[in-house]
C-alpha cells in the first residue's frame, strides 16, 4: 500500500507541476514576487499537499505553509541572485536533468506510452513544458552551491555547538540498529541463454517464412509492456533504451528486421516501421533467459554453507560481502544497509523493513540469520528470488546526545546550524537590493519574519 500511496502523491504532484507552467487563471493567486519572478499560492499547496501524505495521518502544525513559503523565497532569491551574478547552465546540464526526470516519471508509469496518455502530452512537449523551471531551478542551486563554498565545521566548533545546548534540550535518541546483509542470487547459465537463443531464433525464421511479426510478438514476446501491442514501443529518442538495442535499432533500415540483439533484458528481433531523425518508430520481440528451480536449489545451498561459516566465525562478514554478495550496491558500503532518509547505515526500528524485524528482535549484536528467502527488482525491473543472511552489527541504547558516541550526528546539525547562520547573513546582505513583495496574509508567519522588512521597503 505504502507503494501505491507514493506513486499517487508523484503523479498528483507532476499533474500539478506541470499545470503550474501554464497557469493563468483567477483561481490562483500570486502570493510573492522575488526581482523577475513569482510564486503562486498552487505551488505552496502542491508541496503542502506533498507533506501531508508524506506524514502518514498525523496532522501538519501551523506553520508548514510558511515554511514552504520561506522556502520558496529562498529559492526565488538564488534564482534573482544567479542572474545578478551572471550565473550561466549549459543547455547539456539542462537536457541532462530533464532526461533524468522524464525518465523517472516514465519508470513511475511503466511506460513513455502510458505517461503520455495520461498528460495528452508527448515526451518532447513536456520536455519544453519544464525547461524554463528546471534551467531556473539549476541556476538557484549553483548560487546556494556558491554561498556554502568551503564551508566545514571544526572539531571545536561541534563541541562548542554541543556545550551551547541547555541541558533540558539536548536531544534524546532512540535506539538505532546497523544492519548488513550478503545477498545471493541464481546466476543464468549459458545453457539457459542458449534455450532463450534457440527459441528466438526459431521466431525469426518463422518471420522470414512468412509469419507475421506482429502476431509472434502477441503469442510469444516476454515484455509485458509491448507485447499485447504486437510488440510496438512507440516512438522513442536516443537516450531512451538500453545502449545495445539502441546501437542496432538506429542502424538499421526501416521494415528491416534485425539479428539477434543481447541486452540485460533477454534477446530481441527489433524491427524499425519508422525513422525521424533521431526518433524512431519500432517493434520489438523479447524472449528472456530463465532461472529454473534446480538453481534456486543451488544458490540456498551455497548460501547455507556461508552462513555457517559466518556462524563459526570461519569468515567474517566483510569477506563473504565481498567474495559471495550480489547485492553490488552494497558492496563498497561493506555489506551495510544505507538508511534512505540520513544516507548513513543507522535505523531506528521504526524505518526498518517489516519483514525483518521479527528476524532482527532474535538477534545479538554481532550474529547472524538463519537463511532467508529474499525477493528484489534487478535493473531491468525483472523480480528475482533468491536469499540472504542479516548481520546485526551494532544496537545503540535510548540515550541523550552524547559527543563520544554520537560526534557524526552532533556534526551534522552543528553544520546545519552554521549554515543556517550563513544564510541568515546572506538573506540579510542581499535582500535590499532585489525586489521582493509578500501578500500580507502571510506576514504573521514566524518563519517569514525576516523577509519582511524588503518588502517594506
Amino acid at each position: 500500500m505504502k507503494s501505491l500511496k507514493n506513486i499517487y502523491v508523484l503523479t498528483a504532484c507532476l499533474m500539478l507541476a506541470v499545470g503550474l507552467s501554464a497557469q493563468h487563471n483567477n483561481a490562483d493567486k500570486v502570493i510573492s514576487v522575488v526581482g523577475d519572478n513569482i510564486i503562486l499560492q498552487s505551488e505552496v499547496d502542491v508541496q503542502y499537499f506533498q507533506q501531508q501524505q508524506n506524514a502518514t495521518g498525523m496532522p501538519l502544525d501551523s506553520d508548514a505553509k510558511c515554511r514552504i513559503l520561506d522556502g520558496l523565497l529562498l529559492d526565488k532569491m538564488f534564482l534573482a541572485q544567479a542572474n545578478l551574478d551572471s550565473l550561466i547552465v549549459s543547455q547539456e546540464e539542462i537536457d541532462g536533468e530533464l532526461d533524468r526526470r522524464v525518465k523517472y516519471f516514465m519508470s513511475v508509469f511503466g511506460s513513455k506510452e502510458k505517461m503520455e496518455a495520461y498528460y495528452g502530452k508527448s515526451v518532447a512537449e513536456m520536455k519544453e513544458d519544464f525547461t524554463e523551471d528546471i534551467k531556473n531551478q539549476l541556476l538557484s542551486d549553483k548560487m546556494k552551491a556558491k554561498v556554502f563554498t568551503g564551508l566545514k565545521v571544526s572539531p571545536q566548533e561541534v563541541k562548542d555547538f554541543f556545550a551551547k545546548i541547555p541541558k533540558d534540550s539536548i536531544p534524546y535518541f532512540n535506539s538505532e540498529l546497523e544492519i548488513g546483509q550478503v545477498v545471493m542470487f541464481p546466476k543464468i547459465t549459458d545453457e539457459e541463454k542458449d534455450v532463450a537463443r534457440k527459441k528466438l531464433e526459431k521466431i525469426k525464421k518463422d518471420i522470414e517464412a512468412g509469419a507475421d511479426f506482429s502476431l509472434q510478438a502477441i503469442l510469444y514476446s516476454e515484455d509485458p509492456g509491448s507485447a499485447s501491442n504486437g510488440g510496438d514501443l512507440g516512438i522513442i529518442e536516443r537516450g531512451e533504451l538500453v545502449p545495445e538495442f539502441e546501437g542496432v535499432a538506429f542502424r538499421l533500415d526501416p521494415h528491416k528486421m534485425s539479428d539477434l540483439v543481447e541486452t540485460p533484458f533477454g534477446f530481441h528481433l527489433i524491427i524499425v516501421d519508422e525513422k525521424k531523425g533521431n526518433k524512431l518508430k519500432l517493434r520489438h520481440i523479447l524472449i528472456k533467459p530463465k532461472t529454473s528451480l534446480a538453481d534456486l536449489a543451488l544458490v540456498k545451498n551455497k548460501i547455507d554453507s556461508v552462513q555457517h561459516q559466518l556462524a563459526v566465525d570461519s569468515m567474517s562478514f566483510r569477506e563473504a560481502v565481498a567474495l559471495y554478495s550480489d547485492d553490488e550496491g552494497l558492496k563498497l558500503n561493506g555489506g551495510l544497509m544505507v538508511n534512505p532518509k540520513t544516507q548513513g547505515t543507522f535505523f531506528e526500528k521504526s524505518e526498518v523493513d517489516g519483514t525483518l524485524i521479527f528476524t532482527l528482535d532474535r538477534l545479538k549484536v554481532g550474529q547472524y540469520s538463519e537463511v532467508l528467502p529474499f525477493t528484489n527488482m534487478d535493473k531491468t525491473g525483472e523480480k528475482k528470488e533468491g536469499y540472504r543472511v542479516i548481520y546485526l552489527k551494532s544496537e545503540t541504547k535510548p540515550h541523550k546526545a552524547d559527543p563520544s558516541t554520537d560526534y557524526s550526528k552532533i556534526q551534522s546539525a552543528a553544520k546545519q546550524k552554521k549554515q543556517q547562520d550563513e544564510l541568515t547573513k546572506w538573506i540579510k546582505l542581499n535582500k535590499n537590493h532585489i525586489f521582493i513583495k509578500i501578500d500580507p496574509s502571510y506576514y504573521n508567519c514566524e518563519p517569514i519574519k525576516k523577509w519582511i522588512a524588503a518588502d517594506k521597503n
